[in-house]
């Protein structure tokens, strides 16, 4: 009888071997990402607190588009999502939303720009308004904030008489500065023409700019304001180098 006999070939390790180091590659990788999505948003928050000289305690939530290791490596953030409540700007304490690009995370690298919708109380505006040149008619007037007008009212002296006045404004925004133009009044409740109003007290009553750069650093740029509900809500673009440039960051001019 003839024996067969079965020869056994040795199969090769290398597959297995590669496949796991893929594995451990991958894992290390995924473990690197969750590191630096933990860490990252605190090390933001702190460098924004810093550099725009807010109290060391404000809240400030942080959030990082994309993944985060690869930008680590670049050495700059995307995408970058700031928001925070009552955040303090000078007199102002406004409800923050911030969208930057490009933030730079170490030295050398350039910080792209960014915009922001900061949201304004009656309390706020009227911080504004008083260092504001106001029409006579309207100075130390009550301020409402009522969609989609920014509302003054005030009792004014006419033959003997005090008189409720109440004016309507549009709120907007040219070369950084934040406008309130006139469109309607009441006198007594009584719709009146912004002509009778000014005939009546015996003074135009016009558009007029309110400074809002020496309120917020230099870096942010006043582009639009409406009245939401209750709030006022402005537009702002955000300066490159924000966080890095001293200058931007201090108080702006009007």
């Amino acid at each position: 009888m003839m024996t067969t006999t079965t020869i056994r070939t040795k199969r090769p390790r290398w597959p297995w071997v590669l496949i796991g180091a893929v594995v451990v590659v991958v894992v290390l990788a995924v473990v690197a990402e969750l590191v630096a999505r933990s860490l990252v948003p605190g090390i933001v928050r702190d460098k924004v607190v810093t550099s725009l000289g807010l109290p060391a305690e404000q809240p400030l939530d942080v959030a990082v588009g994309g993944l985060v290791v690869p930008q680590l490596l670049g050495g700059s953030l995307d995408d970058l999502r700031i928001s925070g409540s009552d955040v303090p700007f000078g007199e102002l304490a406004v409800d923050a939303d911030v969208r930057m690009t490009g933030v730079p995370i170490r030295d050398g690298v350039d910080g792209g720009p960014g915009t922001a919708t900061l949201r304004l109380d009656a309390a706020d505006l009227e911080a504004l308004l008083a260092g504001a040149d106001v029409p006579p008619v309207l100075a130390e007037a009550t301020i409402a904030l009522d969609e989609p007008d920014v509302r003054l009212a005030k009792e004014f002296p006419i033959l003997g008489a005090t008189v409720p006045i109440e004016v309507a404004l549009t709120p907007g925004a040219a070369d950084g500065d934040l406008t309130l133009k006139p469109n309607g009044a009441q006198v007594g409740g009584v719709a009146l023409s912004l002509d009778q109003l000014a005939a009546m007290v015996g003074t135009e009553v016009v558009a007029f700019p309110v400074c809002f750069a020496d309120s917020v650093p230099a870096g942010l740029t006043l582009t639009g304001v409406v009245v939401d509900g209750d709030q006022l809500v402005a537009d702002v673009d955000i300066a490159a180098g924000l966080l890095t440039d001293a200058t931007l960051q201090q108080p702006g001019t009007c």
